[in-house]
C-alpha cells in the first residue's frame, strides 16, 4: 500500500482491498484522478474516478463528485483528517437521522472517539456511518462564497474493547485535545472509546 501512495501521491484518491470487492482476482483496486497515467502495478487493478468502480465493491457508495477538479488525494484528504479535532458522525436510527458533533483523533488508519457510557450515540455501534471533517477556510465576501475543504468518511462504527488499544486511543485523545488534562487509569472505567473501521474516504476542495 505505501508503495502505491508513494508512487502515485497527489494522484491517489483511494485503496480497495480484495475483501472489499466482488470477485477481484487482483489484490486491490486503486482509483486515480482522471486524466493521470495507469501504471502497471503487480496485483492491482487501476481505474480513474470517473470510472464505473463502484460496480466492482461490495459496498453501495454515495453519487461520485460532479466537479472532479475539487477532488482531493487520499493524502490531502488524511492530512485534513488528521488535523481537524471536530466533525459531525452520523447514522440512522429510528425514524430519523441521527448527526453528532465530535471530537476525534487518528490512530494506526482507524478513526477514535470517546463518549460515557451512556449516550445516544451508542446506538451508532455495529453500523455503517459517515464522519464529516470540515477544514474552514473563511468567506470570499468578494465572489459570496464559503472556502473550506471536506472530508467524507465510511464506514462501521466499533466500541474497542481491547484494554491496550482503548488506553493507547484515549492517552491519543488527552494530548491531542487536552494536553493539560492529567490522565490517569481510572478514565478507562468510566469512558468509552469508539473506533470507525474506514472502508472509504472521499475528499473535495473549495476555493473561490
Amino acid at each position: 500500500m505505501d508503495y502505491i501512495k508513494n508512487l502515485y501521491q497527489d494522484q491517489l484518491v483511494y485503496i480497495f482491498r480484495k475483501d472489499q470487492c466482488l470477485d477481484l482476482k487482483e489484490n486491490a483496486l486503486v482509483i486515480i484522478k482522471d486524466g493521470c497515467e495507469v501504471k502497471d502495478i503487480e496485483g492491482c487493478l487501476i481505474m480513474h474516478y470517473q470510472d464505473d468502480f463502484e460496480s466492482l465493491l461490495k459496498l453501495h457508495l454515495p453519487t461520485k463528485m460532479r466537479k472532479t477538479k475539487q477532488l482531493l488525494s487520499f493524502q490531502e484528504s488524511y492530512q485534513i483528517l488528521e488535523k481537524g479535532e471536530y466533525g459531525v458522525l452520523s447514522f440512522a436510527c429510528h425514524d430519523f437521522p441521527y448527526s453528532v458533533g465530535i471530537n476525534h483523533t487518528v490512530m494506526d488508519g482507524h478513526i477514535y472517539f470517546h463518549c460515557g457510557k451512556q449516550g445516544f450515540k451508542l446506538h451508532g455501534i455495529g453500523k455503517r456511518v459517515t464522519f464529516l471533517v470540515i477544514e474552514n477556510l473563511g468567506i470570499n465576501l468578494e465572489v459570496g462564497t464559503h472556502n473550506h475543504n471536506s472530508v467524507a468518511i465510511f464506514g462501521t462504527l466499533k466500541e474497542v474493547t481491547d484494554i491496550a488499544t482503548k488506553k493507547a486511543a484515549l492517552l491519543k485523545l488527552v494530548a491531542d485535545l487536552a494536553p493539560q488534562h492529567p490522565y490517569s487509569d481510572q478514565m478507562l472505567t468510566f469512558t468509552n472509546i469508539l473506533e470507525l473501521d474506514i472502508d472509504y474516504m472521499i475528499g473535495k476542495t473549495h476555493i473561490r
